[in-house]
């Protein structure tokens, strides 16, 4: 009977923290254009606890990375993308498109460029989940 409670307590903790495969099936893409000194759209609307798509589109002839720290550590993501975010960022190379799928928490959250000369310039904006 123990055995039978450990068990049922380890598969509750599990599914709290993974949502199933459908869910993330099902939801929205929105893409996120990066070009060298430009993040569009400037502000990116969320609805909060609802899984969502990412697709970050690199329009320029570099390597780009969208920096976004503090919504991709509230985010919960799923499984196979968590290793696309180091340091709070996702690289995007030249010409590439990566698609992120998560599930946002409320809050408003600051993006931009990887690099600071890129957010001096304009490559910056914001994410809102509501």
């Amino acid at each position: 009977m123990h055995l039978l409670r450990t068990l049922l307590f380890v598969t509750a903790a599990i599914s709290a923290h993974a949502l199933p495969a459908q869910e993330w099936r099902g939801a929205p893409e929105y893409d996120v254009l990066l070009s060298s000194y430009d993040i569009a759209p400037k502000t990116i609307y969320l609805k909060a606890g609802e899984p969502v798509r990412l697709r970050f589109v690199n329009n320029s002839d570099r390597s780009l990375d969208f920096a976004a720290g503090a919504f991709f550590a509230s985010a919960k993501m799923r499984e196979r993308d968590a290793d696309m975010v180091s340091g709070g960022k996702i690289r995007v190379r030249a010409g590439q498109t990566r698609t992120l799928v998560l599930m946002p928490r409320p809050g408003r959250y600051g993006a931009g460029g990887g690099n600071f000369i890129y957010r001096l310039l304009g490559m910056r904006g914001s994410i809102i989940v509501e």
